[in-house]
């Protein structure tokens, strides 16, 4: 996998819960795919489009990680926690960008390529309603691709209709200069509990892309925040048992040395 030009990734997400109770859920999305470090140097888009300034269609790097400081030397914190010995150079991040300034990203990629722009690490960024983020950091080996497949116990609270930190996720990830797809399917004793899909078509960041985007997902975060909504109330209605929040907690470990 290489790096791309900035990107909209439009696309379809679906959900699907596999027991004890069957019940499925899709709606469309628009996310970005941007170095956002380069993004943040670029003002060509005025109010359209902005990183770290206000903007029609926007991305805060506040809005990841720890919330404070460089979002590089958090991105490289937590893959040289997951075992990752090389300096990382281009960095890529995918996420659902604020959209009138209205923000909820369930799920962030960050691609960290080296200084040769191979991918040698993926880092998935999960958020929950509670305030919290937790980050499930992954080296990648030159052999990998170009069908990511990585598996992780899960450790964060998303849904009360999940056991709060029970379970094993398997991500999915395929991308290439036209389409992406991100898969994540919990297991838990060895049977599926619930998988979802993103499933996308990428185009360059323009501002006649950006315009046209704005005027297909006017209201893209609200739509994401109330579709699971819905589904929860649904989900509820169906019968099935809740288990007690907990607020979650943004992973603000020590950088490593």
């Amino acid at each position: 996998m290489r790096p791309l030009p900035a990107s909209l990734c439009d696309g379809i997400v679906g959900h699907t819960r596999h027991g004890p109770k069957r019940h499925s859920l899709r709606y469309s999305m628009l996310s970005v795919m941007i170095d956002f470090e380069a993004a943040a140097q670029d003002r060509r888009h005025g109010l359209l489009w902005a990183v770290d300034a206000p903007a029609l269609i926007s991305v805060q790097t506040s809005d990841y990680g720890s919330g404070r400081g460089a979002l590089r030397d958090w991105v490289q914190d937590r893959l040289s926690a997951a075992g990752l010995d090389a300096e990382i150079g281009r960095i890529e991040l995918l996420t659902a960008p604020r959209v009138l300034g209205i923000k909820f990203n369930p799920l962030s990629v960050f691609f960290a390529f080296g200084i040769d722009e191979r991918l040698v690490g993926l880092v998935f960024e999960v958020s929950n309603f509670h305030g919290g983020r937790q980050a499930y950091a992954f080296p990648v080996s030159d052999d990998a691709g170009p069908d990511y497949r990585l598996t992780c116990p899960k450790s964060f609270f998303v849904s009360p209709f999940n056991a709060p930190d029970e379970g094993e996720y398997h991500f999915r990830l395929r991308r290439d200069q036209q389409r992406l797809c991100l898969s994540i399917q919990l297991y838990r004793g060895g049977e599926r509990i619930l998988s979802a899909v993103h499933s996308a078509h990428l185009t360059r960041l323009t501002p006649k892309n950006l315009r046209g985007a704005l005027l297909r997902h006017p209201f893209n975060t609200i739509k994401i925040v109330g579709g699971i909504l819905i589904e929860a109330l649904r989900l509820g209605l169906k019968g099935l048992p809740l288990h007690a929040p907990r607020r979650g907690t943004v992973d603000t470990r020590p950088r490593s040395a």
